[in-house]
């Protein structure tokens, strides 16, 4: 009786944990992770509409005779784009449609204004004036910009580790029901490794420059165009779909399903080339399908085998009573 509680209480687990979405960069996630993004976004669009109408301002303010009609009305559009970008933030699609426009503006406000001032004729002392102001709110411009890029990528590390710990949670849960989580185990700690590298060139970065570079230097799933890839959702379903599959493979019942099971392990074996073939690299062509219609291929094998074995456990039981 212990031993038929012990297998129904794995196979419950099993299903429950089999899914290869189960370990990917789920759509919580990735609404987070774009959330985030848009919030930098705004951010750093708030830094860069107070520069634009900050120059146009000073520029009226040091040159006298400039011409204030277009970089006036330009600096107008700029103000009401950004608002329009604070009120459309949570509407991804439209935001961005808005942001195109916002830089639109915000270039043809930099355009004019350049000419508005070629044409004035500034003084020698209103080039000096107009220079230190510039200067100024340059500086200005660039600690926001800093700061603007800290939020997003603070926010990175956030949902990477989030990320990491869900993961850890469901292998602490496949582990306490006797299944294998030594490779889970070793690719969470190896993610937790690259995720501490991460966080300690992100807090050294001086500038948005090295701010940008560390962040490009390292993807904890797909995305990086030189930096490094870990692939870490599709890394993680393929392990515990290979744990689970080992732990049928050694059920006593699970020979008259040798078919089934070397199907779903040629699935996880190809999965499992393509991701050696990528290494850290960005995916190619059709390699992120790939993997993914092979982990979701051998996963559908792989809960139809628990439900026939648990089927046959139960089966062999009430024979077994009546005889």
């Amino acid at each position: 009786m212990h031993t038929r509680m012990q297998y129904s209480a794995l196979v419950a687990c099993a299903l429950l944990i089999i899914p290869a979405a189960a370990f990917a960069d789920n759509s919580s996630t990735r609404d987070s992770m774009q959330q985030s993004y848009l919030n930098a976004m705004l951010a750093r669009a708030t830094c860069q509409a107070n520069a634009e109408t900050g120059y146009i301002g000073a520029a009226i303010s040091d040159i006298s005779n400039i011409n204030q009609t277009a970089i006036s009305a330009d600096s107008g559009k700029i103000t009401a784009d950004l608002q329009t970008l604070t009120t459309d933030l949570n509407i991804k699609d439209q935001f961005k449609v808005d942001l195109k426009s916002f830089r639109t503006d915000s270039l043809s406000g930099t355009l004019d204004m350049h000419s508005a001032i070629k044409d004035a004729k500034p003084t020698s002392d209103q080039k000096t004036k107009l220079k230190s102001d510039f200067s100024s709110m340059r500086s200005t411009y660039q600690s926001c910009v800093f700061s603007a890029i800290q939020q997003f990528a603070n926010v990175k590390l956030q949902v990477y580790g989030n990320a990491i710990q869900k993961v850890q949670n469901r292998t602490n849960v496949m582990a306490s029901k006797g299944m294998d989580t030594t490779q889970l185990n070793l690719l969470i700690s190896q993610a937790q490794t690259n995720l501490g590298n991460l966080a300690a060139s992100v807090s050294s970065a001086t500038n948005s420059s090295e701010l940008k570079t560390a962040l490009k230097s390292y993807c904890q799933y797909n995305g990086c165009k030189s930096g490094v890839n870990f692939h870490f959702a599709a890394q993680t379903a393929l392990s515990a779909e290979q744990s689970v599959l080992d732990s049928i493979k050694s059920n006593p019942n699970s020979g008259q399903y040798s078919s089934k099971i070397d199907q779903a392990q040629t699935d996880l074996t190809n999965a499992q080339n393509i991701l050696i073939t990528v290494g850290t690299s960005k995916y190619q062509g059709t390699q992120q399908t790939d993997v993914w219609n092979d982990l979701h291929d051998s996963s559908g094998i792989i809960k139809q085998l628990w439900g026939e074995l648990n089927g046959h456990k139960k089966s062999s039981s009430t024979s077994n009573s009546t005889t």
